[in-house]
């Protein structure tokens, strides 16, 4: 394992939905949480065609899933809809240029992401503070 997952794996955190949660914060989080998302739009580019950008919120506070290249992990707490993303670890494999580059905007763009909201259609957007946001639907 690369230093970076070690590092991620050693980071610990808890999901939460604080303690003056509703039901429709639950049933939110229940669906952030409720399998593994396809990263569509990453700060208003769509992915490369054919690239596996994913990501699964576990119950425990962990993010996994793959950076268009690489595996990626980190960890994350919910309170409502403010969602905070610890800086991602990931492996370490080189791919072809673009990849790489998808990859590096995705994996810095999930360290800043500060709230999330699912729509109607199912259409997970995780936004930063500066208003740039990471599209993902199952």
């Amino acid at each position: 394992m690369t230093a970076a997952i070690t590092a991620g794996l050693m980071l610990s955190a808890c999901a939460t939905t604080g303690s003056g949660s509703s039901s429709a914060d639950t049933a939110s989080v229940t669906a952030l949480q409720a399998g593994e998302w396809r990263v569509e739009n990453i700060a208003g580019a769509g992915v490369i065609d054919n690239s596996l950008a994913t990501l699964l919120f576990g119950p425990e506070g962990r993010l996994s899933g793959n950076a268009s290249c690489n595996r990626l992990i980190a960890n994350y707490t919910v309170e409502g809809s403010r969602l905070t993303i610890s800086p991602a670890g990931t492996t370490m494999m080189a791919c072809p240029p673009a990849l790489m580059d998808q990859e590096r905007k995705l994996v810095d763009l999930i360290g800043m992401v500060t709230r999330y909201s699912i729509d109607r259609t199912g259409k997970l957007t995780l936004t930063s503070a500066s208003g740039k946001s990471i599209v993902a639907r199952r």
